[in-house]
């Protein structure tokens, strides 16, 4: 559960501790599955993110939500890390399902999400980045558009063509 009153307090020690123990498992989760899921990589990022805001507390808005705040700097984070690495990234399906009935419904599903994170995976970084904001990351758009410093309209328009070149590729690829 989201704090609602972590935005308009001061960001001291005591507060500080309060957002780290809320929002960084969300933050981890954002870092792993832009990853690739790497674990280690994902750790490092997300205690990297909150010295930096720990660092630049100063410059927080308390007239917006922390997590703007928050994923804004970890999307440049992430953009430094791929000019630094140039690495694939691949999204994981981290949803709590129930487990299916049968074998047949387990290798079913599990092909389903195979599929899934095959089509996103395809995405370009600013379609991908959207889409795990939006479908992960639950932010609404005026955020995303925030966190990623382009306009709402542009948030609209890469997650109308994520959406759509995952229906394209999960359609093409059903029989497979």
């Amino acid at each position: 559960m989201r704090n609602a009153n972590a935005t308009t307090m001061r960001l001291t020690a005591d507060t500080f501790r309060t957002l780290y123990l809320e929002h960084g498992p969300r933050a981890q989760g954002f870092f792993l599955r832009m990853t690739g899921y790497d674990r280690e990589l994902a750790r490092d990022l997300t205690q990297d993110l909150f010295m930096r805001l720990w660092s630049a507390r100063g410059s927080y808005d308390e007239g917006r939500p922390f997590s703007t705040w928050m994923f804004a700097i970890a999307y440049n984070m992430l953009k430094n890390e791929y000019r630094r690495r140039m690495t694939v990234m691949e999204y994981v399906e981290n949803a709590d399902k129930e487990e299916p009935i049968t074998e047949a419904d387990h290798l079913e599903q599990e092909q389903r999400e195979e599929m899934l994170r095959s089509a996103i995976g395809r995405l370009p970084e600013p379609q991908k980045v959207v889409f795990l904001l939006r479908y992960e990351e639950e932010l609404p758009l005026s955020e995303i558009a925030r966190v990623c410093d382009i306009p709402e309209g542009t948030v609209k328009s890469r997650l109308f063509s994520a959406l759509t070149a995952v229906r394209e590729y999960c359609k093409n690829n059903e029989n497979q």
